[in-house]
């Protein structure tokens, strides 16, 4: 029986230059703005990999990558943003976190033209690259051969878009070394001879190259609504201020799949994004960090009537948030 030594001294040089040992090969994480889903994922999302976020519309998908990119940015990471669907607002994406003086934005709306700009950020070495959203991106057979849009009659080509974005989708993941990459996708109806389903747009290939699929979705249902005080000039009114929003890991080759969980997503107010404090409250009750008799919580001794005084006592003190997350990743 041979051993890896006697084989690798059997290749070509050139050969030997592209193996290794999978001794090692561990992908590097980002997390994510939900403590439950960095739990899920045992740490966040894999650095050189694919990632596909889908769901449905005002979900937040946007908002959880601007969000992440805020936080990516602080450690220090380069972002890149493919504004496909031409929705970028710098002055919401601020308050989620991000910081657009450091963010690389790009405009594209064609398979090509996003093609070209990943392929270079990614030689570039840009750490973390968004598309929002593959749904957006339009085929080449909308342009003619000098570059310019056709006319609508003469782009009709059935199944140009899943084409084009599938062989894009191999390219991006032959390129990618170091990078990761996040695919928003919109949702599309998929009619089977029994029923019908929802599934990601932008074809097979938009699932099968991702190393994480993630699904989001939301009620936009009356009795769903998280409401609150909106203040009009001296004035406050009760308004629709958020939404809970669920979600489930629906593939995974980083670890585990098929976990799924829940968070609060907030659109105005004093507060915006996602309810990380609230987040971290519930799932250090849930592993028994937090005390929770009736409705009294008892965090690290201190006693706090109901959950919404629990909150509002964590959103005062940081370092108590940070020392019961860092207990959660810690003991999960």
């Amino acid at each position: 029986m041979n051993n890896i030594q006697d084989i690798m001294g059997k290749l070509s040089p050139t050969t030997r230059n592209r193996l290794t040992t999978a001794l090692g090969k561990e992908a590097e994480r980002q997390p994510t703005p939900s403590i439950g889903l960095n739990l899920a994922l045992k740490g966040g999302l894999g650095f050189g990999r694919q990632v596909l976020l889908w769901g449905n519309k005002s979900a937040g998908k946007s908002a959880l990558l601007q969000t992440l990119v805020g936080q990516a940015q602080k450690q220090g990471r380069t972002c890149a943003w493919i504004d496909a669907e031409n929705s970028w607002s710098d002055e919401w994406a601020t308050r989620l976190g991000a910081d657009g003086n450091e963010l690389i934005l790009s405009e594209a709306r064609s398979v090509n033209a996003a093609t070209e700009d990943i392929k270079e950020l990614m030689a570039a070495g840009t750490d973390i690259i968004i598309v929002d959203s593959i749904s957006a991106l339009v085929p080449g057979a909308f342009f003619s051969d000098k570059g310019e849009l056709k006319e609508v009659d003469d782009s009709k080509q059935i199944g140009s878009a899943s084409r084009d974005l599938g062989v894009a989708i191999k390219q991006w993941n032959l390129m990618n070394q170091n990078s990761l990459l996040i695919l928003i996708s919109q949702v599309r109806n998929s009619f089977g001879s029994m029923h019908a389903s929802h599934i990601p747009d932008g074809g097979h290939a938009a699932k099968f190259f991702s190393s994480t699929v993630i699904k989001l979705w939301s009620s936009e249902a009356e009795a769903n609504a998280i409401k609150g005080s909106v203040a009009s000039g001296d004035r406050f009114y009760d308004e629709k201020i958020g939404r809970p929003v669920n979600w489930i890991v629906e593939y995974n080759k980083l670890g585990p799949q098929n976990r799924g969980g829940q968070y609060d997503f907030y659109y105005d107010g004093d507060f915006v994004g996602i309810d990380h404090v609230g987040e971290v409250l519930d799932y250090a009750e849930k592993y028994g960090i937090v005390e929770k008799g009736g409705a009294w919580y008892k965090v690290y001794g201190e006693p706090l009537q109901g959950r919404a005084k629990a909150v509002a006592y964590l959103r005062e003190n940081a370092e108590i948030v940070e020392k019961l997350e860092g207990e959660l990743l810690a003991k999960v």
